[in-house]
C-alpha cells in the first residue's frame, strides 16, 4: 500500500515537471505575444472627415507580421501606412518598433451611426486583432479659432508692428491652413508660422495648436489714428478669423525757417528789426506747446511774437514775428543768432547772420561836428589872421 502510494507520488510530481517545463522554456527565450493597440478605440468623426489611428504593435524580434483591414463599410476608404509606404506588411525590430497610422476616410454621404470595423496582424507567433468603433455624426467636436493676447498695439508710423496669434485646431482631423491678411493700403503685412520665415501654410494635428506670427509695417506718413488688419487661416471646410488693430501716434516733426528763406538779416544797432518766421509741422502727429528760443550775442535783445504755439496740425504752418535789437555800442560787422524751435517730441534751429549798420543819425551828427571843427578853425584864422 506504502509502495503504491509513493509510486502515485512520483507520477504526480513527474506531471508538474511535465506541465511548467514548456511554460518555463518560453519565458527563459524571451518570446513575446503578438499584440495590437491603440490608445483610443472609438472615436466619433464627421461626414467628409477623415481619421487617423496611431497604432501599437508588438511582436518577437525579426517576425514577419502582415496586416488586413476588415468591416470596412461600403464608400470607406482605410489605409495602413507606415515610413512614408502604404503598408501590408512589417518584419518587427525590437529596438526600433514601426510607427503605424491607420487613416479612415468617410465619404460625405454618410449616415449618422456606428460603425465597426478590424485591424488583423498575423505572424508566426499568433494573430492579434483590433477591433475600432466609428461614429458618424453632422456635428462633431469643436472647430478652429485664432486669438491673441494684445491684439491692440500702440506706436508710432513708420515702426513695425508685431503680434503673436494662437491658432488652434479642435477638430478630429489634422488641417493645412493657408494664412492671408487683409489690410490699409500702403501697409506691408505678413502672415507666418513661428519660427519660419518664408511660409505661408502651416499643418496642425487635432486638438493642438500653433503660434502666428504677424508682422505689419504702415507708412512713414501714415496720419495718427486707428487701423484694422485681418488675419485669416483656412484649411478644408474650416476658416478662422482675428482682427488685429494698429493706433498710429504719428510721427512728430517741425521746421523752422524764414517766410523769404533768407539767412541774414539787416539790424541797427540800438534799434529793433522784425524778422518774419515760419514754424511748420511736417509730421503726422499734431504738434503742442511750441517753444521759441533764440541765442543772440551780449547786449542784444530778441522777442518772439508769439513765444509760444499752442498747437499746429499736420501739414500746417503758423507765421512768427522774431524782433532783433542790437546793443547801442554794437560795432557795424556781422554777428551770428542761432534760433530753435522745440516740443517734447519734436526740434529744429536755423543759423541767422545778423549785419549791423551805423545809425543815420550817428552819420548827421558826425557831420555837424566837422562842421563846428571847421567853423570854429575858420573864426581862429580870421581873428588871428588880422594881427
Amino acid at each position: 500500500m506504502q509502495l503504491r502510494r509513493a509510486f502515485t507520488m512520483l507520477i504526480t510530481i513527474g506531471l508538474l515537471f511535465a506541465l511548467a517545463a514548456p511554460a518555463s522554456a518560453q519565458d527563459a527565450t524571451g518570446t513575446n505575444p503578438l499584440t495590437l493597440s491603440t490608445p483610443y478605440t472609438a472615436v466619433a468623426v464627421e461626414p467628409g472627415h477623415t481619421v487617423t489611428f496611431d497604432l501599437n504593435l508588438s511582436a518577437p524580434q525579426g517576425e514577419l507580421v502582415t496586416f488586413d483591414l476588415t468591416g470596412v463599410p461600403d464608400g470607406w476608404t482605410a489605409t495602413l501606412k507606415g515610413g512614408g509606404f502604404v503598408v501590408d506588411g512589417v518584419t518587427y525590430d525590437v529596438n526600433h518598433p514601426p510607427a503605424l497610422r491607420l487613416s479612415v476616410a468617410v465619404p460625405t454621404e454618410a449616415t449618422d451611426g456606428l460603425y465597426a470595423l478590424s485591424v488583423l496582424a498575423t505572424g508566426a507567433s499568433g494573430r492579434a486583432q483590433l477591433d475600432l468603433a466609428l461614429r458618424v455624426a453632422a456635428q462633431v467636436g469643436g472647430g478652429v479659432t485664432m486669438t491673441s493676447d494684445f491684439p491692440a498695439l500702440r506706436g508710432p508710423s513708420g515702426v513695425k508692428f508685431s503680434y503673436r496669434l494662437r491658432l488652434n485646431n479642435d477638430t478630429t482631423q489634422e488641417v493645412q491652413f493657408g494664412l492671408q491678411t487683409t489690410a490699409p493700403d500702403g501697409w506691408q503685412v505678413q502672415a507666418r508660422p513661428s519660427g519660419q520665415s518664408l511660409a505661408s501654410t502651416i499643418t496642425i494635428k487635432p486638438g493642438e495648436s500653433s503660434t502666428i506670427l504677424v508682422e505689419a509695417t504702415p507708412p512713414s506718413d501714415a496720419s495718427a489714428g486707428s487701423y484694422e488688419i485681418d488675419v485669416t487661416a483656412s484649411g478644408g471646410d474650416y476658416t478662422a478669423t482675428a482682427q488685429l488693430t494698429a493706433q498710429i501716434t504719428g510721427s512728430y516733426a517741425i521746421l523752422l525757417a524764414t517766410q523769404d528763406q533768407r539767412l541774414n538779416a539787416n539790424v541797427v544797432a540800438g534799434k529793433g528789426t522784425d524778422l518774419q518766421l515760419e514754424v511748420f509741422n511736417t509730421g503726422s502727429a499734431p504738434l503742442e506747446n511750441i517753444q521759441l528760443h533764440a541765442t543772440a550775442p551780449s547786449g542784444w535783445k530778441t522777442a518772439f511774437a508769439p513765444a509760444t504755439v499752442p498747437e499746429i496740425a499736420p501739414g500746417d504752418s503758423v507765421p512768427v514775428t522774431l524782433t532783433i535789437t542790437p546793443s547801442h555800442d554794437a560795432v557795424a560787422g556781422d554777428y551770428r543768432l542761432s534760433l530753435s524751435s522745440q516740443t517734447k517730441q519734436a526740434k529744429d534751429s536755423i543759423e541767422l547772420r545778423a549785419t549791423v549798420k551805423t545809425s543815420a543819425a550817428w552819420g548827421l551828427v558826425g557831420v555837424g561836428l566837422i562842421i563846428l571843427v571847421l567853423a570854429g578853425l575858420g573864426i581862429v584864422f580870421r581873428r588871428f589872421g588880422r594881427r
